[in-house]
């Protein structure tokens, strides 16, 4: 049956007529715009199913192959195939990740010819440039990430971190940002949300998501928070497992609800997480395996209409996180779980299946042929998605989203221009932390020094050596550095091998990340160096919470982040400006304790506590100066 509807949908899809399938000119959208919840509703009632589906669907072409036996390669230009796709199914989103964008002309080029394939409506153009860890574009300024603005404490900081999404985003033609993440990072064992939150205080969460936002509203962005009703407090990545957040009602309005208050009135969307609360809604579903397990916040009713819409009051886009990950697929049919996300109370699905090729295309006939034959059969879920639709289509209207081809001479002066990247440093230098310091910071360079550096990985032990060369040069000095990837989580590296690879050296960072008990390496490294008197500081090159982890550290920096990393498809880049603020703070010039590059301003945004969580090592503010 499934290959027989294969075969028949297309033909149901192409050849259907539609009020609204034919691009909208300009002029009439622009008249749309002075009455858009009008319009919305005017429109919506004349679309065909299809057309009202395809606004609530936000797909991703990371790669693309003609067919499942050739070669895939990145998705960087359009091709018949997926401009036919985009308006034949009338979708209504795309969503682009760094796969897709090369650079400053081809991104541009692409979205300008994605715009272009649409069938109705401007298209919702959507990436997560979150800054820090989560950033997409190959060339643009990330800045330094949630937690690093959650250092510097600086409303006016968030703003110009927004401004300059905004200004770098909007001259590419993206028009929705997924951003700020709202979650409060109160567990320090979270492995996936971290440095993407800005404190572990919800009100210093909602004071810089409002200011960032109000930032990126400049340049007529979309935003959306993220996630609803909070990934703060998970110890698993919904990317791989469904986890569950275990804490009463009471305590959940008192830390993860208030950013979303606080923030949800100027936002303009609200993305959903893919985690069970069961003092949200307690009730089970049967996954594909035949468990029992809870109900994510996805797919909970409860949760996104019960709470979210009706309780809160929240009137504007509610989308899903991406439906293609582990937390989803490996526990739900995929129709099956869109329909409920819908059900829920979602507008936009967002990443409903992997488009890679023309047979994936075909999976689509099948969404829309399910979804069909149960909105038949159900007309509160048929009410569902028409509801949906409007409340896309009056958003579009209402921001007055446009198609307007951009143009690359304006964006190549915009996308990472010199001063973005001056206040990207800027906000950088304002959130190093010093956490600890024995008298070995700042160290005092001499004309000749010998430099160790010790790292997990050797892309990192080279980007730390670049930046320490450039050190070198400003001061006039030479710099000799050596470098060692060792697992510093591992048990694999003798103390004598370690005490005859820092012999003769003057200074060594030992850079780690994201580190959990008993590191074994890392402390034999700490301990040889306090063996042979020579300074060592530990550079938290991610999140703060490494030094809770080791003993008898002499110095000690947070930097809030080295890599960035899409965790979905292995894509990594380097945060440079994070690590070049680092190390621009460990070392004093010939002339004195005033002959320093930059001196730690930050304070910690969060609480660092003992590995058994039965205290606080350093509190949330502290943070020590050099001089």
């Amino acid at each position: 049956m499934e290959e027989l509807m294969k075969k028949i949908i297309p033909a149901i899809l192409l050849f259907s007529t539609c009020t609204y399938a034919d691009v909208i000119p300009d002029a009439q959208l622009k008249e749309m715009w002075q009455s858009p919840q009008a319009s919305a509703k005017k429109i919506v009632s004349k679309m065909s199913f299809e057309e009202k589906l395809g606004q609530i669907l936000m797909v991703d072409i990371r790669s693309w192959s003609q067919d499942e036996n050739s070669d895939k390669t990145a998705f960087v230009e359009i091709n018949d195939t997926v401009s036919k796709m985009i308006h034949d199914y009338h979708l209504g989103s795309i969503i682009l990740f760094r796969e897709n964008l090369i650079d400053t002309a081809q991104t541009v080029n692409l979205i300008n010819n994605l715009q272009r394939a649409r069938s109705n409506f401007p298209l919702f153009i959507s990436t997560d440039q979150e800054g820090g860890y989560v950033t997409r574009l190959r060339v643009g300024t990330e800045m330094p990430g949630n937690m690093a603005l959650g250092a510097t404490g600086s409303s006016k900081l968030a703003q110009q971190a927004g401004s300059v999404h905004g200004y770098e985003l909007s001259s590419l033609g993206f028009n929705f940002n997924f951003g700020p993440v709202v979650d409060v990072n109160n567990n320090q064992n979270n492995p996936v949300i971290g440095v993407r939150s800005y404190s572990n205080d919800p009100v210093l969460v909602g004071e810089l998501a409002r200011s960032y936002i109000d930032g990126i509203h400049k340049y007529n962005v979309l935003t959306s928070l993220k996630h609803f009703p909070g990934h703060g407090n998970v110890t698993s990545d919904t990317h791989f497992a469904l986890p569950t957040v275990n804490i009463d009602k009471a305590a959940w309005q008192q830390v993860e609800l208030k950013p979303f208050v606080e923030v949800m009135p100027i936002t303009d969307a609200i993305m959903t997480a893919h985690v069970v609360v069961p003092a949200l809604d307690n009730s089970m579903l049967t996954n594909i395996n035949g468990e029992k397990i809870g109900t994510p916040a996805t797919l909970s009713k409860p949760i996104l209409t019960d709470i979210l819409r009706n309780e809160l009051k929240y009137n504007g886009l509610i989308l899903t996180d991406a439906m293609d990950m582990g937390a989803i697929t490996s526990n739900f049919d995929r129709n099956w779980s869109i329909k409920q996300a819908i059900t829920a109370g979602s507008d936009i699905v967002l990443m409903p299946m992997a488009i890679k090729n023309s047979t994936s295309i075909e999976q689509l006939n099948v969404l829309y042929s399910y979804l069909k034959t149960e909105a038949t059969k159900d007309p509160v879920f048929k009410q569902r998605i028409e509801d949906a639709a409007q409340r896309v289509i009056y958003t579009k209207l209402n921001k007055r989203i446009s198609p307007e081809p951009r143009d690359i001479a304006r964006a190549e002066k915009v996308v990472a221009s010199k001063m973005h990247k001056d206040i990207e440093n800027f906000i950088s230098e304002q959130a190093i932390t010093l956490i600890k310091n024995d008298n070995v910071l700042p160290y005092k360079i001499k004309p000749q020094n010998n430099i160790m550096v010790f790292s997990d990985e050797k892309p990192r032990n080279e980007l730390i050596t670049k930046h320490l060369d450039d050190i070198a040069n400003e001061f006039h000095v030479n710099f000799l550095v050596k470098n060692q990837v060792i697992k510093l989580d591992k048990d694999n590296v003798s103390a004598e091998d370690i005490a005859k690879q820092i012999e003769d050296q003057n200074f060594i960072i030992l850079a780690t990340y994201n580190l959990k008990l008993n590191p074994i390496n890392a402390q034999r490294i700490i301990d040889e160096a306090n063996k042979a008197n020579i300074p060592l500081v530990v550079m938290s090159s991610r999140n703060p919470y490494d030094i809770a982890y080791l003993s008898d550290v002499k110095a000690n920096i947070a930097i809030y982040g080295i890599t960035g990393f899409d965790v979905t498809n292995n894509v990594r880049n380097s945060l440079e400006t994070n690590i070049r603020s680092g190390l621009r703070t460990l070392f004093q010039g010939p002339k004195g304790k005033l002959d320093v590059l930059a001196e730690p301003h930050g304070k910690l945004p969060v609480d660092i506590r003992t590995p058994d969580d039965s205290q606080i090592l350093y509190p949330r503010g502290y943070g020590l100066t050099t001089l």
